[in-house]
């Protein structure tokens, strides 16, 4: 008997299927999990993907692959929502709305120490110290920290180096740093000044401001007029800071903006928090708000949810969504809805008008770029044009040679499918040998696994496309078509590029340089070179520490092996001091001593 799947598998599941809180989690015939749900009565939500006409047709697809299906009753519609974040982080489901950027958010973190530094932090806050942000970018984090510096001389440097240190160095004379591995400033105004960070960045400035002219005045009463100007241009910092701020909220509040064309969504989170400001965005295909606390826990997963959360869409489950958010945060969380007023109208405003335009912003480039691909397809004369693989070499003399394969589709750029080769025939100038390894194995294993691109294109002129063709002929590979792009003038540059196809390879193809297929062949030609470039020098550098540490006499492979698997890189070894030195494993004091000595003599 033929096994019921689809719309017909779910019918005759919902006759063992409860009417309870609970998580389901659709399957197909591999087992894979295609989707998971949360429902406030299981049987009623199910029941709902059985109605195929009322079904999108994304939703249509997913129920036509349903093979199994898997049940969890929970407590409250609370668990449910909470349940069903962390099986999405889990199985990461393909038809599940997901966190486009996996990555964590990075905060500023200052540390509890004796003497705390200012750093960049990204993971799951884990070490003792004080956490400031979510930032939206690392840059921002970067920047935040300089300004810091600047204004209080907090220390940034790691701890290894710090410990290492005999006397101040350059952030010392550029006044970015009070000095305290040296003991230029004492212990009591070192924390004090700590402080002065953690009242800023919660948003104590005022408190903050006022210290610190009630500080200036006795200063200049005092007659140390140097130490009062001072302390006159860290307020003027402070007021430019918060000068170029947005309007201030009594609580940290988030703002979800959605903004909907068609079947494209934009969802926009802008953060308000004390002294900072920020946000990211994530497009979102055949949206349904329905979906939208679950989004919402995969990103607060990741980063500190706030006090307030105003959403610009109303939801059906506030009450278990905001229990759900602030079991999750630990504090509680207010779930704001419209409509909203004061502050938190004009954010929301903006926020609006923001998702908008960037919703506008991603359509146009979408359109741009599916024209200026169909353009490609009809030059390279291919029926189908879905995946296109990039390659180019890198390489000093020989050494450290690498390939590097990239690989774009309509889409864009398919990261997770780019490759790295360490060439075998390194250490020769030989750079068609060396495309015909890279191209070799990849083929090689393309072929077994029925996974060949429709189109190749190579970074280098017709010498590189007869080596490539010579190696398709060898292996038999057909319907892959190959394009060339040799360099103008030298330059990567100057738009001045030669294109050969295998059609007729040793004839150029002319092209205006100034048209928007030959941007797109140079965005990919140059997405090429970066990774080639950046691999390579990864490669390099790895094999210069390792080099550096065999000249340490006395060192040999085990102890070498255990002192980077200590420290982590040989910058580290080199700022350590002799007594982290000796915590190393099988190090004594006179192994250690050679180790420091090499570094600082």
């Amino acid at each position: 008997m033929k096994c019921k799947i689809g719309a017909d598998f779910l019918r005759e599941k919902l006759k063992t299927v409860s009417k309870r809180p609970g998580v389901y989690r659709m399957l197909d015939e591999n087992g894979s999990v295609l989707y998971v749900g949360k429902a406030k009565n299981l049987k009623h939500r199910l029941t709902n993907y059985t109605q195929e006409n009322r079904l999108s047709y994304r939703i249509r697809q997913m129920v036509s692959k349903v093979h199994d299906l898997i049940t969890v009753e929970t407590a409250g519609e609370a668990e449910a929502f909470l349940l069903e974040a962390e099986l999405i982080k889990q199985f990461r489901p393909y038809y599940n709305i997901l966190l486009k950027d996996d990555k964590s958010y990075p905060y500023i973190l200052l540390t509890k120490e004796k003497y705390p530094r200012l750093c960049k932090y990204r993971g799951d806050r884990k070490k003792d110290g004080t956490y400031f942000g979510p930032f939206d970018s690392g840059l921002s984090v970067n920047n935040t920290i300089k300004s810091l510096q600047k204004i209080f001389g907090i220390r940034s440097c790691a701890n290894s180096y710090f410990a290492g240190r005999k006397r101040p160095c350059l952030l010392y004379q550029i006044k970015r740093c009070v000095g305290p591995c040296c003991g230029c400033v004492s212990d009591v105004e070192y924390e004090k000044l700590a402080n002065q960070v953690r009242d800023f960045m919660a948003g104590k400035s005022t408190l903050l401001q006022n210290e610190l002219t009630k500080q200036m005045q006795s200063l200049s009463k005092a007659q140390e007029f140097e130490k009062a100007a001072a302390v006159r241009d860290k307020i003027w910092a402070l007021n430019h800071i918060q000068g170029t701020g947005t309007l201030q909220s009594a609580d940290p509040t988030d703002v979800v903006a959605v903004a909907t064309e068609g079947s494209e969504s934009c969802i926009q989170i802008f953060f308000h928090r004390p002294n900072l400001s920020g946000n990211i965005y994530q497009m979102v295909k055949d949206f349904n708000v329905e979906d939208l606390p679950s989004l919402l826990l995969q990103v607060y997963d990741k980063l500190t949810p706030p006090s307030v959360l105003c959403l610009s869409e109303k939801i059906a489950e506030k009450e278990s969504f905001e229990k759900a958010l602030s079991a999750l945060a630990g504090k509680k969380v207010q779930i704001a809805l419209p409509p909203f007023r004061l502050a938190r109208r004009q954010w929301m405003s903006e926020g609006l008008q923001n998702a908008m335009q960037t919703l506008q912003q991603n359509l146009n480039k979408t359109a741009a770029n599916t024209e200026n691909w169909n353009t490609l397809q009809q030059l390279v004369d291919v029926p189908v044009l879905n995946k296109v693989e990039v390659y180019d070499n890198s390489h000093i003399q020989g050494t450290a040679a690498v390939g590097a394969m990239i690989v774009a589709t309509r889409d864009g750029f398919q990261k997770k499918l780019y490759r790295r080769f360490n060439i075998e025939c390194a250490n020769t100038n030989d750079d068609f040998g060396m495309m015909r390894e890279v191209l070799t194995r990849r083929l090689k294993r393309g072929l077994k696994e029925n996974d060949l691109p429709d189109l190749i294109i190579l970074d280098g002129g017709k010498g590189q496309m007869s080596q490539v063709l010579d190696v398709f002929k060898k292996m038999k590979v057909k319907g892959v078509r190959v394009l060339a792009m040799a360099k103008g003038a030298g330059q990567h540059d100057k738009g001045l590029e030669t294109l050969f196809l295998d059609a007729a390879p040793t004839t150029p193809i002319v092209l205006d340089h100034k048209s928007q297929v030959m941007f797109l062949l140079q965005r990919l030609r140059d997405e090429a070179h970066r990774f080639a470039i950046g691999s390579h020098r990864a490669k390099r550098s790895r094999e210069m520490f390792h080099e550096t540490l065999r000249d340490i006499e006395g060192i040999g492979p085990k102890r070498k092996k255990d002192l980077m698997a200590y420290f982590g890189s040989v910058r580290a070894i080199s700022g350590a001091s002799l007594a982290q030195l000796m915590r190393v494993p099988g190090f004594n004091e006179k192994i250690a001593k050679k180790v420091y000595t090499f570094f600082h003599d």
